[in-house]
């Protein structure tokens, strides 16, 4: 299973990288923006495409036998092995030529996260993680924060294109905007997890998931120390809907407590 993992997360790492190269030559020129299911704030570029086309092309090249579920396309099924794409998360971002965008790729069989890695071609900020081998960024370990207090802490938030989940979101803001010491609204929700593994805050919510967007910062934040669970309480997996993460088991206990409350 090492090897299998390791040549996994280099043939995700080498996708990610290569769709970075698209999406930065196109916001190098004029970005051409349509919309996606005749909604306004659901936004697509030709970078999503060919980035998706290409890390599709990638990943099939080693393990034609796996399915790939990503956002920009239809789902291509295969064995139990599942690849998770998301080739530009923060696409308002980039539009906007705001450089907090990335490519989020994972890997799991059934609910078990197995590889993870984003990418922000901007920074060259590459997080990785495999199940059991901790999480890194750009190679050095990262380890999430031990804070205590929900009232000390940074949580990041971000808001669905439907208005039913961002009135339910509305609600968890004003429980949470009193409770905590800020709140961030950066509109990459896989950035904003790494965010999460790295330290730089200690919780991030969002009221409904998709597994392209969450699956690889999941088993980031896990492999940092921190945990990820539905708005339940329960382990996020790839079928859950929204996300808690958290950077300490205190820290995830208080932030539920605060969404639970709101809903």
């Amino acid at each position: 299973m090492a090897d299998f993992l390791a040549e996994a997360q280099k043939v995700a790492v080498a996708a990610a990288k290569e769709a970075g190269k698209i999406i930065l030559n196109y916001y190098e020129t004029n970005i051409k923006v349509s919309t996606k299911q005749g909604n306004p704030r659901n936004l697509v570029t030709a970078a999503d495409k060919e980035a998706d086309a290409l890390i599709r092309r990638i990943i099939l090249e080693t393990f034609p036998d796996h399915s790939i579920v990503s956002e920009e396309n239809e789902p291509k099924r295969g064995n139990e092995f599942f690849w998770y794409v998301d080739p530009l998360d923060g696409t308002t971002n980039y539009t906007r030529h705001v450089s907090y965008f990335c490519v989020s790729i994972a890997l799991a069989k059934g609910k078990e996260l197995l590889v993870g890695v984003i990418y922000n071609p901007v920074t060259s900020e590459l997080y990785t993680a495999k199940a059991g081998a901790g999480a890194f960024l750009n190679g050095r370990v990262l380890k999430a924060g031990n804070a205590s207090d929900l009232a000390q802490s940074f949580v990041c938030m971000d808001f669905s294109y439907d208005n039913a989940e961002r009135q339910r979101a509305a609600a968890v803001l004003k429980s949470l905007v009193m409770s905590v010491k800020s709140i961030r609204v950066k509109g990459s929700g896989a950035l904003a997890t790494c965010e999460v593994a790295s330290g730089k805050a200690e919780g991030y919510v969002r009221m409904g998931s998709t597994p392209w967007d969450y699956a690889a910062g999941a088993l980031i934040i896990r492999e940092a120390g921190g945990t990820v669970t539905d708005l339940d309480g329960r382990e996020w997996e790839p079928r859950s809907r929204g996300v808690v993460a958290a950077s300490s088991g205190k820290i995830a206990e208080q932030l539920l407590a605060k969404v639970k409350d709101a809903l």
